[in-house]
C-alpha cells in the first residue's frame, strides 16, 4: 500500500522540499508522525525508481 500511495503523491507534484514538508504535516495530523515518516521514506525509494513505474528513459 505504501508503494502505491507514495507514487500517487509523487504524481501529484509532491517532489520538492517545500511540498514534502507540507505533505508530512498533513499526514502527521491525520495518522501520526511515524506514518508520515514512513510515507516520506517510501516516496524517496519510489523517486529513485521512478523510471521503472513512469516508463520511458527519464534517467
Amino acid at each position: 500500500m505504501h508503494e502505491c500511495e507514495a507514487r500517487d503523491w509523487l504524481r501529484r507534484g509532491y517532489s520538492t522540499p517545500d511540498r514534502i514538508e507540507e505533505l508530512t504535516e498533513l499526514i502527521a495530523k491525520r495518522r501520526g508522525a511515524g506514518a508520515a515518516a514512513e510515507l516520506v521514506a517510501e516516496m524517496r525509494r519510489q523517486w529513485q525508481h521512478r523510471n521503472e513505474w513512469m516508463g520511458g528513459n527519464r534517467g
